[in-house]
């Protein structure tokens, strides 16, 4: 049993030599995969947040409702609504925007690759 490593196996049980150009694109790679599951986080929080809302926004929509009915018909003309649009409005109800993501950003120093 020969105890030396022959060239081969060294290849892979040694670390690589690494160049400024291999530590740039091992963080290049890093930072894309984390800006990936990061988009990916929030593609489900909005997805979850449109399917709470489809379920569970009736409940808003019929408190709403329930308030406008509750004024008088001179409160109702103070902002601009009738009795018989009511139910209309109620049913346009937006949920509240949530705030835009910012877009993901090149760590410092980082230059983007060009095609050759």
């Amino acid at each position: 049993m020969d105890a030396r490593l022959t060239r081969a196996e060294a290849a892979y049980l040694l670390p690589l030599p690494t160049t400024p150009e291999l530590e740039r694109a091992r963080a290049l790679r890093l930072e894309a995969a984390e800006a990936r599951q990061a988009a990916l986080t929030r593609a489900a929080e909005r997805a979850l947040a449109r399917l709470g809302d489809a379920l569970f926004g009736w409940v808003r929509r019929a408190r709403i409702r329930a308030e406008l009915a509750s004024l008088s018909d001179r409160e109702l003309a103070d902002i601009g609504l009738t009795r018989g649009e009511i139910d209309r409005m109620t049913d346009q109800v937006e949920p509240t925007p949530e705030p835009e993501p910012r877009p993901a950003q090149r760590p410092a120093g980082i230059a983007v690759p060009r095609p050759a």
